[in-house]
C-alpha cells in the first residue's frame, strides 16, 4: 500500500519533496495505526463491495470498513451478514486465483454489532479472515470490551492471524460528565491490558450527539458543538498522551458536500493530535488524505530537532527564522511528524493540499 500511488511519477515529483513510502499489513502497529487515513464506511448490504475492491475502483482508497451496525437496519441483519460473507468469500477466492498480493488491496475492517455476531462471523469465515486487517467494536464499554478483546485474541491464536481491534468510544457513560472520568480511566486500564491488539481508537460523535438530540450543520465543525468538543478533549487527554501512544481518529463527517468544512474539521483534528478520519463517501478520500501530507517546514524542523537531540543543546532557531525549536519539549511532536511524513509524504515548497485536489 502506498498513498497517492495513482499519480504519475512527474506528478509526484512536482508535488512531493519526500514521496510517501510503501507499507504492508505486517508492518508495525505504529505504521498501520498512523496509516489508516480516510477510512471509508460501506454498508455490508452494498452489492458492489467485492467488485469495487477487486477492480480497484477507488485507487486512492487505503482503508475500508464494512459495516454491520448503524449503517444496517434491524430488519437487514441476516441479509447484511450473508452479503458480507459473500463479499469476503469472493474476495478471498479472487486473491488466491489471481495471485493478488493482499498488500495491494485496502486494509479491510468489519464493524460488528456485538461480540456474539463477531464470534459467529469469524467461525464462518475461518482462514478467510486473513484478508482482513481487523474488526471495529462499536459502543465499547469496560463490560463488553473485555469479551471483545479476549475473543479476538482467541481467534488470532486459533487461525494464526494478527487481526486488530478498532474500539469506538460512543456510549452515554463516556459522554455524561458525572460518569466520564471513571469510565475513561477503566477503559484506559482495559486498553493497556490489550494494547497489542488495538490499532486505533475511534470517536463516535454521531452517537454522542444523539444523546442530546443535536446535529452539527454542514457549516460547522464538530468542534463548534460545545458538549461534543468537551468530551472529545477528555478522550484525547486520556488516550493521546505520549506515554500511551494510542492513535485516536476523528469522528465522521456526515455530509457528502461542503468539502471545505470537512477539511477545516480535519485541521482541528490534527491540531488536537487526531490522526485519520471516518468518511462516508469516496469523494472525501483525497481531501482528507491530502491534509495529512506534511509541509516542508514542519519536516525540516522535525529533522533538526531529532538530529540535535543529543544533550548538547537545549534550543535551536528554526532554519526558517520564524520560531524556536526546543529539543526536549518538541521531540515527541517531531517523532510524530516524521512517522506521518514517511506514510503520507512531504510537500514541496509552495505546494499544499490544493495541489492534490487539482489532479
Amino acid at each position: 500500500m502506498q498513498y497517492f500511488n495513482y499519480l504519475t511519477e512527474s506528478e509526484k515529483d512536482s508535488i512531493f519533496y519526500v514521496q510517501p513510502t510503501k507499507f504492508i499489513k505486517n508492518d508495525s502497529v505504529e505504521i498501520l495505526s498512523n496509516g489508516i487515513g480516510a477510512a471509508l464506511y460501506m454498508p455490508a448490504t452494498k452489492e458492489s463491495i467485492f467488485y469495487d475492491i477487486a477492480n480497484n475502483k477507488y485507487p486512492s482508497l487505503i482503508t475500508a470498513i464494512l459495516c454491520l451496525e448503524d449503517a444496517i437496519g434491524d430488519d437487514e441483519i441476516v441479509k447484511a451478514e450473508e452479503q458480507l460473507i459473500w463479499h469476503i468469500n469472493h474476495l478471498y477466492r479472487h486473491i488466491k486465483e489471481e495471485k493478488v498480493n493482499t498488500d495491494d488491496i485496502p486494509m479491510l475492517f468489519v464493524r460488528v454489532r456485538n461480540c456474539n455476531q463477531f464470534i459467529r462471523i469469524c467461525n464462518v469465515l475461518k482462514e478467510k479472515l486473513e484478508i482482513l486487517t481487523g474488526f471495529v467494536f462499536p459502543k465499547l464499554t469496560t463490560q463488553n470490551g473485555n469479551d471483545y478483546f479476549q475473543s479476538l485474541r482467541k481467534i488470532n491464536h486459533m487461525y494464526h492471524l494478527n487481526l486488530y481491534a478498532m474500539p469506538i468510544l460512543e456510549s452515554s457513560d463516556i459522554m455524561y460528565k458525572e460518569t466520564r472520568f471513571e469510565t475513561l480511566l477503566s477503559i484506559s486500564k482495559l486498553f493497556n491490558q490489550y494494547k497489542d491488539l488495538i490499532i486505533n481508537v475511534r470517536i463516535g460523535a454521531t452517537d454522542f450527539s444523539s444523546l442530546y438530540g443535536i446535529r452539527r450543520s454542514p457549516d460547522m465543525t464538530i468542534y463548534d458543538i460545545g458538549v461534543i468538543k468537551d468530551c472529545i478533549i477528555d478522550i484525547l487527554n486520556m488516550f493521546s498522551r505520549a506515554e500511551n501512544s494510542f492513535i485516536v481518529s476523528g469522528p465522521v463527517w456526515e455530509y457528502i458536500t461542503h468539502i471545505d468544512k470537512l477539511q477545516k474539521e480535519v485541521l482541528y483534528d490534527k491540531a488536537n493530535g487526531i490522526v485519520g478520519k471516518t468518511i462516508i463517501h469516496p469523494d472525501h478520500i483525497i481531501p482528507v488524505q491530502a491534509m495529512y501530507v506534511v509541509n516542508k517546514e514542519e519536516y525540516n524542523d522535525a529533522l533538526s530537532i531529532l538530529n540535535n537531540n543529543n544533550g548538547k543543546v537545549g534550543v535551536i532557531k528554526s532554519e526558517y527564522n520564524n520560531k524556536m525549536n526546543e529539543i526536549k519539549p518538541h521531540a515527541n511532536w517531531a517523532k510524530k511528524i516524521l512517522i506521518q511524513a514517511k506514510i503520507y509524504g512531504v510537500y514541496n515548497e509552495n505546494e499544499n493540499y490544493r495541489s492534490l485536489l487539482r489532479i
